[in-house]
C-alpha cells in the first residue's frame, strides 16, 4: 500500500455516492494498515456511520476492511491509494482504486464474468475463495437499491402527560 502517483482520469467528483463513500473508507483503511499511528480505522467507521447510519455504516465498514484485508494477502504487491488526508491528491482516483470499485460494482450488479476479470487482475491471475466470499459479503451489504442518504433519524425520549 503506497501512496499513489498512478492517477486515472476520473476525478473523484464523478462517482456516484455509494461509490465516493466506499473509496474514503476504503482509503482510511488502507492508511491504518500502512501507518497504524493515523488510526485511520477509525475515520472509516466515522465516514461510513455519517453516511449509513450507525448499525448499517459499521456493518459496511466491517465489510471493506475485511475485503481489502483478503486482497492485500493474496496481491503479490500493495495497493496504490491516495491518501484521503492529502487534499491535492484525494479528488482522483488510483489505477488500483478504480479496479476495486469497479470489482464491487461488478459484484453488485452479478456481473460475474467481469467481476472474475477484477479479482484476477487485483489477485495476479489467481481466484481465491476468500476474495469471493469476502467481496460477495461486502456487495450483498451495498446492494444495487442502496443509495445514501442521511442516517435515519433515532429515537428520542420525551415527556408524555
Amino acid at each position: 500500500m503506497t501512496a499513489a502517483t498512478n492517477l486515472v482520469e476520473r476525478p473523484v467528483s464523478l462517482l456516484n455516492p455509494v461509490e465516493r463513500t466506499v473509496l474514503t473508507v476504503m482509503r482510511h483503511y488502507l492508511n491504518a494498515f500502512i501507518t497504524p499511528e493515523t488510526q485511520g480505522w477509525r475515520h472509516a467507521m466515522a465516514a461510513a456511520t455519517g453516511v449509513w447510519g450507525e448499525a448499517r455504516g459499521l456493518a459496511i465498514a466491517n465489510a471493506i476492511q475485511e475485503f481489502l484485508s483478503t486482497v492485500l494477502q493474496h496481491r503479490p504487491v500493495p495497493l496504490r491509494y491516495s491518501d484521503p488526508l492529502d487534499l491535492s491528491a484525494r479528488g482522483y482516483v488510483t489505477q488500483d482504486e478504480d479496479t476495486v470499485l469497479s470489482l464491487i460494482a461488478n459484484m453488485r450488479h452479478d456481473r460475474v464474468t467481469l467481476a472474475r476479470d477484477m479479482i484476477g487482475h487485483l489477485t495476479d491471475g489467481r481466484i481465491h475463495a476468500q476474495v469471493v466470499r469476502t467481496g460477495l459479503n461486502l456487495a450483498n451489504r451495498l446492494d444495487p437499491c442502496t443509495d445514501t442518504g442521511p442516517p435515519p433519524k433515532r429515537p428520542h425520549l420525551r415527556i408524555v402527560r
